[in-house]
């Protein structure tokens, strides 16, 4: 056990996840080797809270993106946990996606639906329940996760939790502009956002094209100076350096963050930040040890 994870979507009737919005919030501890969950697995919140506490006393929420059904949720959750500090425990936000009519817009009209539910049926329940000390509640969106979180950050909740980390954010630039009322609603729901970004991310490109707006995934804020209680990390660079190469699949340079497990260099620079985010407030990366990163870029936050 210890793979924790809120499910909102619905249930065939063999007990199997689909991508339409289920009727009731459902909540599983999944055991590893496990790669997918079934409504007969649903364990009562307050065992499942229960569970959660005693995992650990710092929790990180996953919001996954786009075109996630919910075995590939596990696929992220897992991956994610792999690379996490002792100390802290994964929550997977398993929203429906994964749509196969209408892909982009199925799943961007459950994102909306969902969004309430991540205050509500998670961050709320966390947070308000007295159950975790809100500094040691933290949040990573990816992709379409992002949107899931900027709407449910929108809202009227006076729940307030520490870091927000968002790669591939598929949400508008321009509301992250400097003292803007959405971007200053955003930050009156956690400590400080980072947004990680790549303009060789190809999902992004595409969204740019049907959607009216930039991603901030893909060129970070709008402004010329990063604002106040955000950071800014440009990866287009790392990317290309380190993580492209040719046959990968298609979706890779947007899924990478999560799935890149290198053998040279010897990690993931996108972890290596996540993991000196959490635990103190963010900071300058420091230079890295000779040898990981004795020739070429790394990631690292600006000074």
């Amino acid at each position: 056990m210890g793979n924790f994870l809120i499910s909102l979507r619905d249930f065939d009737i063999e007990g199997k996840p689909g991508t339409k919005m289920g009727k009731i919030t459902t909540h599983f501890d999944i055991p590893d080797g496990q790669s997918l969950y079934y409504l007969r697995e649903d364990v009562p919140q307050k065992l499942w809270l229960d569970r959660l506490r005693l995992a650990g006393t710092r929790v990180l929420v996953f919001v996954h993106g786009f075109a996630d059904d919910a075995e590939k949720v596990i696929q992220r959750h897992l991956a994610i946990k792999r690379q996490l500090l002792p100390g802290i425990t994964l929550v997977s936000f398993d929203w429906p996606a994964g749509n196969d009519i209408d892909p982009y817009v199925t799943d961007k009209a459950n994102a909306t639906l969902s969004a309430p539910k991540l205050m509500t049926d998670c961050l709320n329940v966390l947070v308000a329940g007295k159950l975790f000390d809100a500094a040691n509640i933290h949040l990573f969106a990816h992709s379409m996760g992002g949107y899931v979180t900027e709407t449910a950050f929108q809202g009227q909740s006076s729940t307030k939790i520490n870091h927000v980390l968002m790669a591939a954010a598929d949400v508008d630039q321009s509301n992250y502009v400097r003292d803007s009322t959405s971007l200053t609603t955003f930050l009156g729901k956690c400590t400080d956002l980072t947004a990680y970004w790549s303009t060789d991310d190809a999902a992004l490109q595409d969204s740019e094209k049907i959607n009216p707006y930039t991603p901030l995934g893909l060129k970070g804020y709008p402004d010329p100076d990063t604002p106040g209680r955000c950071s800014s990390v440009q990866c287009t660079t790392y990317y290309n350096k380190y993580v492209k190469n040719l046959g990968q699949p298609g979706n890779y340079s947007h899924i990478w963050y999560i799935v890149y497990e290198p053998t040279s260099p010897l990690h993931n620079d996108f972890y290596g930040d996540m993991n000196r985010t959490l635990p103190l407030p963010p900071s300058p990366t420091p230079p890295p040890s000779s040898p990981t990163r004795s020739l070429g870029f790394v990631l690292r936050r600006p000074t």
